[in-house]
């Protein structure tokens, strides 16, 4: 990647406009993500449809409430699905296609990485996660200076509507359930939101403001922001970011995609093993339970294997 490309007002000018075009995909498919996200629902709950305000207000109440439904889970994992598919991933393919005349193939050099290189980041992710439990909670007592009150306590009231969503998603009461969990919050929301933000943002970023650590960490803050989980920012914001650099330094998509996918899918694992009683530790109280030493040795470890990352960038 050229550093400064673009100079200029020329750069302003095109990264203001390429925004804009990312922008407008990105409400498109979030538009078409809910409508057949929606479509989805109605058929899976067998809505009935005669009544147009009845209908509105029972849509309008489901998606505050799934869990008042029976089949609500299922429903629920049909819009979240729809909603990452079109938002994220036909998103950036739209925008890559029409804007930028590329194909998602692009986003990945010739040569693939190794397989050490997909293992050590995945090992960093696992060793990072004391550090990101204990940044976690840090993160959730913070408090916004006087007179923001009425600010503050918007965003608690949207955490705790985010929390609900989360604890009810994390409730698997079959096998299968779990399976269908792993497909769509690890597998789609992974490929969509490395290849829109990693991909193509952050690779925007890049491109014209010609500073790599700058375009990791913007792209990484409106990763973090566009989830609407304010108490979990920074520690999220720190996980883009590492999924970024992982992208700059071996220019593969895969890699981030498959440390996210990683991310997602060893929490749902421990939510299920903790349902199934293969573990005595509850997951949704672990954040509580972390000790300053263990956050202090797994700073160290993702460090360690940091520099284990770098190693094979700078060998290849």
């Amino acid at each position: 990647m050229e550093e400064n490309y673009y100079q200029g007002p020329t750069r302003w000018l095109g990264l203001s406009s390429n925004l804009l075009s990312l922008f407008g995909f990105f409400l498109v498919g979030s538009f078409l993500g809910q409508f057949f996200g929606l479509l989805a629902v109605v058929a899976l709950m067998e809505f009935p449809t005669q009544n147009i305000e009845a209908f509105q207000k029972l849509i309008l109440d489901f998606i505050a409430h799934p869990q008042k439904y029976e089949g609500g889970f299922h429903a629920m994992m049909a819009l979240q699905w729809f909603s990452a598919l079109f938002t994220f991933f036909l998103g950036a393919w739209a925008y890559l296609r029409f804007i930028e005349k590329r194909s998602v193939f692009d986003l990945n050099r010739a040569e693939a990485p190794s397989f050490q290189v997909f293992s050590w980041a995945i090992l960093t992710v696992l060793v990072g996660m004391p550090a990101m439990e204990y940044m976690i909670e840090w993160n959730q007592h913070i408090q916004l200076p006087a007179g923001y009150e009425d600010l503050e306590k918007a965003m608690q009231t949207t955490e705790k509507s985010m929390e609900e969503l989360t604890k009810f998603l994390l409730n698997f009461q079959s096998d299968m359930d779990f399976a269908l969990a792993v497909m769509v919050i690890a597998g789609m929301a992974a490929l969509g939101e490395e290849i829109f933000f990693r991909g193509v943002l952050q690779s925007m970023f890049e491109r014209y403001i010609g500073n790599k650590h700058v375009a990791i960490w913007l792209a990484a803050a409106i990763f973090s922001f566009i989830h609407f989980q304010f108490y979990g920012f920074f520690p999220r914001m720190f996980l883009g970011a590492f999924f970024g650099y992982l992208y700059v330094w071996f220019r593969s998509i895969w890699v981030p995609i498959a440390a996210h996918f990683f991310n997602n899918a060893w929490t749902l694992l421990m939510h299920y093993l903790y349902q199934k009683k293969n573990i005595s530790i509850d997951p949704m109280e672990m954040v509580n339970s972390i000790p300053w030493w263990s956050a202090l040795l797994s700073v160290v470890l993702v460090g360690f294997y940091i520099r284990r990352l770098h190693t094979y960038r700078t060998e290849s």
